[in-house]
């Protein structure tokens, strides 16, 4: 018997030996412990982005959208979350910020329309994902490289599938990415050096739950609900957490003919 016939017969039944993934060592040196006063940013930071609605009464506690923001706008469908994020980048544009609507659910001719109905909207630089489904992970680090003062994306469960379909991997992963996305936009690394502010659009299930994961939900800066009345055409903006914000609790808004209209609460109101 040949000498290559006994070393097939010696490894039949074995299982292959599987190579250790090579880690890098733990530095203990690099882990850095910080006191507030040893932290230091450009003054900008600091400096709210105003709509000049009432929306910025209920943004942050200086009025206004605060640079590098990390929000998550959420509520059933029909609420009005992605009419009161258009409103809110309309506004901010006319203002003189630069941003960016990422949509993930409306192609060209459904924005078409709806910019027919709200001409205002009309004015929001668009990136329409579906165009890109396949080089989804490219094309939106290159369209954010540019750097945006606020980058709003709809809808977070689109863009997660869209990634995890395009790419072969878990939503755990595809979560991962774009939070890591958006924390490198917030910190400034972009050609313009903005610290960029996102909203993240996200549905809620029929029981009214947030239908991201809680990942997703803690890693954010700020969570806000949409709700609309029973038969009626009223509706409320509400902060369940505002790291920015610690006055006005929530307002209504209701989406009358070609504009958004806001209003204070009313006594008898709930929150």
């Amino acid at each position: 018997m040949s000498k290559l016939k006994i070393q097939k017969r010696e490894t039949r039944g074995r299982k292959p030996a599987v190579k250790s993934a090579v880690t890098a060592a733990f530095d203990p040196t690099s882990i850095q412990i910080f006191k507030g006063s040893d932290l230091h940013f450009d003054p900008s930071i600091l400096v709210p982005m105003r709509t000049d609605t009432m929306m910025d009464d209920i943004l942050s506690t200086n009025r206004g959208l605060m640079p590098a923001t990390n929000m998550i706008i959420c509520g059933g469908p029909g609420s009005g979350k992605t009419t009161l994020v258009l409103d809110l980048l309309a506004e901010l544009t006319e203002q003189g910020y630069s941003c960016l609507f990422v949509s993930g659910e409306m192609d060209e001719i459904g924005h078409y329309k709806y910019c027919r109905r709200m001409p205002k909207f009309a004015s929001v630089p668009t990136l329409f994902i579906k165009n890109y489904a396949n080089n989804l992970k490219e094309a939106m680090e290159h369209a954010f490289k540019v750097g945006y003062d606020v980058v709003a994306i709809d809808s977070v469960a689109e863009i997660v599938d869209i990634y995890r379909e395009a790419y072969h991997t878990t939503s755990g992963s595809a979560e991962t990415w774009l939070l890591d996305l958006q924390t490198q936009h917030k910190r400034g690394e972009n050609e313009g050096n903005k610290y960029t502010s996102f909203i993240n659009i996200q549905q809620v299930t029929k029981g009214g739950e947030f239908a991201g994961s809680n990942r997703l939900k803690h890693m954010t800066d700020s969570m806000c609900h949409v709700t609309r009345e029973k038969d009626g055409d009223s509706r409320k903006v509400q902060f369940s957490k505002n790291r920015d914000c610690d006055t006005i609790s929530f307002i209504k808004f209701r989406i009358a003919f070609n504009q958004v209209e806001y209003s204070l609460p009313e006594a008898g109101d709930e929150e």
